[in-house]
């Protein structure tokens, strides 16, 4: 079966571009209406016979746009050039889930392995980005301890900022040594204050009181245990304590069946997106991609930079698509040798080895 998506303004002109690229035959398999514009998706049993003409002969170009050429599309020769099972191998994806991935992706005509995977992703994942313009119900980032909730409140809250929204910015985690300390110094930086609420029952005050109707409400939770009922019922009573959305906060590089776990728990407390974080600190992505795939959870951003001006950033599947065949050189520090027979060398010598397999 070979599929196709079509875009057009209306749906009539959709259907009508479907019969005249997949014939009378082609199955609809889904549509949908979004920004003024209808996606069709579309399918056939047989391949449409295609008119073979003779290709003509691409004139030579001058030697000087050819290396600038090559400069400007590394990453992307080098994306095309190896088979899509290479990168997903890379991050460690299940073979079950790796298989489908590939099989949908091998089903579109397109141009690069990128874009064939950018168009699986799109079938098989949900992208739902945080869109500090329209951001109506309070924000409530949950998670495991360690994973960037804070540094990730304090992105969100740069960027409303720098928007020209109006930030309340709530704190709960009141427990953790410095975890007040590090949200206030992210905050001065940006000229606003931190409320403390404590207390699940001091969360609606914290919210309402002198609210203004369009300020964005970011709320920053202490990192629960997923493995502990208590502490998980804890954060239940701050989630249900107002109309809240939660999003839960996952680094990348975690272990597939964990991943996946910590997901199913936080999915059990009505988290239906979730935020990447670490990505720039972490070579394989597996876990999110298991976690998201089986708890069918939403990609609402990822994280790549420490950097707070960087921000969170918008994710949709050809971006996500670009990430996974986004293989970093490995470095490999070598110390310098303490050996007696080494002492007469350069003491700030080091040796760094390249990583020829994953070089791009």
């Amino acid at each position: 079966m070979r599929l196709k998506i079509f875009t057009a303004d209306t749906m009539k002109e959709a259907l009508a571009e479907v019969r005249e690229s997949l014939g009378d035959d082609a199955i609809i398999i889904n549509s949908l209406e979004e920004n003024g514009k209808v996606t069709v998706t579309a399918a056939m049993e047989i391949a449409p016979t295609l008119k073979t003409t003779k290709p003509k002969k691409a004139p030579k170009p001058k030697k000087a746009t050819v290396q600038r050429s090559l400069k400007e599309l590394q990453h992307e020769d080098f994306a095309d050039s190896k088979d899509l099972s290479y990168f997903l191998a890379h991050h460690g994806i299940e073979q079950h889930l790796m298989h489908r991935i590939l099989k949908t992706a091998a089903s579109f005509e397109e141009d690069g392995n990128v874009n064939a995977l950018a168009r699986a992703l799109d079938l098989m994942f949900h992208f739902s980005p945080l869109n500090n313009d329209f951001q109506q119900r309070p924000i409530m980032l949950v998670g495991p301890p360690g994973v960037g909730k804070t540094v990730t409140s304090a992105k969100l809250t740069s960027q409303a900022v720098l928007s020209g929204r109006i930030v309340r910015l709530i704190n709960t985690d009141t427990i953790r040594t410095g975890g007040t300390a590090q949200l206030e110094g992210y905050a001065a930086a940006l000229k606003i204050a931190v409320i403390e609420a404590a207390e699940p029952c001091m969360l609606l005050p914290a919210i309402e009181t002198n609210k203004k109707p369009d300020e964005l409400v970011i709320i920053d939770t202490m990192g629960y245990n997923p493995f502990d009922s208590d502490e998980m019922a804890q954060l239940h009573k701050f989630i249900t304590a107002y109309d809240v959305e939660p999003i839960l906060v996952m680094a990348a590089g975690m272990d597939i069946m964990e991943a996946r776990e910590i997901a199913e728990t936080y999915m059990n407390l009505g988290v239906k997106r979730f935020i990447a974080t670490r990505l720039d600190v972490a070579r394989r992505y597996a876990g999110l991609l298991s976690a998201a795939a089986s708890m069918d959870l939403a990609f609402a951003g990822v994280g790549i930079t420490p950097y707070l001006a960087n921000g969170i950033e918008r994710i949709n599947a050809l971006s996500l698509a670009k990430l996974l065949t986004r293989i970093h050189d490995r470095k490999i520090f070598i110390p310098p040798s303490t050996d007696k027979d080494t002492q007469n060398e350069d003491e700030d010598d080091v040796l760094i080895i390249d990583d020829e397999e994953s070089k791009l």
